[in-house]
């Protein structure tokens, strides 16, 4: 009966032994774990940092082309409204110096 317990004893020592080290492996685990996801983390902020410097330079590449577009529409106008008003200065010119001697003989 003695062999028995000794042995229940051994196989008891043996189970403690394991439950130690599966605790000790699962702590392990969980802290390499945080690690891997503190990395995951600080890998996501970094790709999203630079993820967001390219939309920034493209959204900036947009605006300046879009404001270039505009310049050049405005220069178009600015030139053909000013050809318009010079084909017209010598009509403007002869209608105000009639209006005026109209005026000045009544």
């Amino acid at each position: 009966m003695e062999k028995v317990w000794d042995e229940l004893k051994k196989i008891e020592a043996q189970a403690e032994q394991i439950q130690s080290e599966a605790q000790d492996r699962a702590k392990k685990m969980v802290l390499l774990a945080k690690k891997d996801a503190e990395k995951l983390v600080e890998n996501s902020k970094t790709y999203a940092e630079a993820e967001s410097r390219k939309l920034h330079l493209m959204a900036i590449e947009e605006a300046n082309r879009d404001r270039n577009e505009q310049l050049k529409a405005n220069a178009e106008t600015v030139a053909n409204l000013k050809s318009k008003a010079e084909k017209r200065i010598d009509k403007a010119v002869l209608v105000v110096v009639n209006a005026v001697l109209e005026d000045s003989a009544l």
